[in-house]
């Protein structure tokens, strides 16, 4: 019990800290989403230190802050779908919609003042009394499912999103974030027997889990990097392709003789001048060089093509590095050379993307062509 004692305020002393430094981030990049996963942290430490204060008899002597934390769990689940959504939008700002998410923990609260103010509970009716002790006890469980499948689903749209703006798409993918939720799962799994079940086993385990569950998000949320590099104007002609669900129906801004010349150019500018080449080239800088508005250029690379801006620059990227890996000007290059040649930024976007456009991987793709390559 002892050793339970110590990890889980170990955990939640790391988790202080990381909110501190979240916070505060170093880099002053994603400020609002880090503020907001910060203040998830701390409250997930708070719950998590709860554990160790049961343990030295805090709800015994300081019954009132101890019902304080108990009631601050309410926060965790909303937090967590906050700080994604900040992490994902345009603007990464607060939705003042999700205030309506901090209702539970509120009404708690209120429900909660008599005890405060005098001590004691409210007295029900014996029916009552066993309805509101049933809510109390599957309200959490109910917010902690609720919100981490809305929190699994905005980090879907984030995929679909980026992939409709960014040709390189592997630095802002928040793929930390999805394996992140697939530790809360098991939390919320934990939480459910520690509620319903009481296994033994799963309890002994529990304190590892938590902070590993800590050291994970720092190491990942430090070193993430600006997830949308965008101005404030350049956001504002983005958020309608971000925020639309069905891009070919959007309303059509060019005529058909427009969409004609746009088209012309933009094929000149990638088989021509190889733009595609960019490493870093968004839909904006695709938009500036050909002289129009994003919103034209996605219209034109959806309506035409078929595709998102990802897939489009990508599909180009691949042709030329099958190009790369057949020539004997590039037999010195190795794999992560080609890649960066064609575009890419890392050998393993290069490999995914080339295996989900050819059908094969590089390597498969040079052996079926009889050639070597370092």
């Amino acid at each position: 019990m002892e050793k339970i004692n110590i990890l889980t305020s170990l955990t939640a002393g790391s988790g202080f800290f990381l909110s501190f430094l979240l916070y505060n981030h170093p880099l002053n990049i994603n400020k609002n989403a880090n503020r907001w996963l910060s203040i998830f942290i701390f409250f997930l430490s708070l719950s998590i230190l709860e554990i160790s204060l049961v343990y030295e008899n805090f709800n015994v002597h300081f019954p009132y802050y101890f019902e304080l934390i108990g009631i601050s769990r309410y926060l965790v689940a909303p937090l967590l779908y906050i700080s994604i959504f900040c992490f994902t939008s345009l603007e990464q700002r607060f939705n003042r919609l999700h205030l309506y998410s901090f209702l539970p923990f509120l009404i708690i609260l209120i429900f909660r003042i008599p005890y405060f103010l005098t001590g004691k509970n409210l007295e029900f009716e014996p029916i009552i009394e066993k309805i509101v002790f049933l809510i109390l006890q599957l309200l959490l469980p109910i917010q902690a499912i609720l919100y981490w499948t809305l929190s699994f689903l905005r980090l879907r749209l984030h995929t679909e999103n980026i992939g409709k703006v960014e040709s390189s798409t592997e630095k802002i993918n928040l793929k930390w974030l999805n394996y992140f939720l697939l530790i809360i799962l098991l939390i919320i799994v934990i939480w459910f027997n520690l509620i319903f079940f009481d296994i033994t086993l799963l309890k002994t385990y529990t304190p590892l889990l938590y902070l590993f569950s800590i050291f994970f998000v720092g190491y990942f949320a430090l070193r993430q990097n600006k997830v949308y590099k965008y101005g404030e104007n350049e956001i504002k002609k983005l958020d309608e392709i971000v925020t639309s669900s069905n891009e070919p129906n959007r309303q059509k801004r060019l005529s058909e003789e427009q969409t004609s010349v746009l088209n012309n150019k933009l094929i000149i500018l990638m088989e021509t001048e190889k733009f595609y080449l960019e490493n870093d080239l968004n839909l904006v800088k695709l938009a500036n060089k050909l002289d129009t508005t994003p919103n034209e250029i996605s219209f034109v690379i959806n309506e035409l093509h078929k595709q998102n801006f990802n897939n489009y620059v990508n599909k180009f990227r691949i042709i030329e590095a099958k190009k790369l890996l057949l020539s004997d000007e590039y037999l010195n290059l190795n794999i992560v050379g080609i890649a960066y040649q064609s575009g890419f930024n890392s050998k393993t976007t290069f490999n995914t993307t080339f295996k989900k456009i050819a059908g094969i991987s590089p390597t498969d793709f040079l052996k079926l062509n009889n050639q070597n390559i370092k």
